[in-house]
């Protein structure tokens, strides 16, 4: 299996929330592991004999349960700040 990094990411701070976008064409929902730690999270993708990787580091601490939305290969991560 060849290992890749994600590109394509934005990080929106709003008011009570991080808003994370990340481009994953080709990837299937089932195929897509997100992470969240304090300060940190970390999103695993695989597609087909490919897996992707990528760690973002957040300015502020989050809560580590992430809202998911994920429609024709946008990811969509809202963290809410702790």
């Amino acid at each position: 299996m060849r290992s890749g990094t994600l590109s394509g990411v934005d990080i929106f701070d709003e008011t009570d929330q991080l808003q994370v976008i990340v481009d994953l064409p080709g990837v299937s929902r089932e195929d897509i592991s997100v992470n969240v730690k304090s300060n940190a999270v970390k999103i695993v993708a695989l597609a087909g004999a490919r897996e992707y990787h990528k760690h973002i580091n957040l300015d502020v601490p989050v809560r580590s349960e992430p809202v998911i939305h994920y429609n024709n290969g946008i990811l969509e991560i809202l963290l809410g700040k702790a």
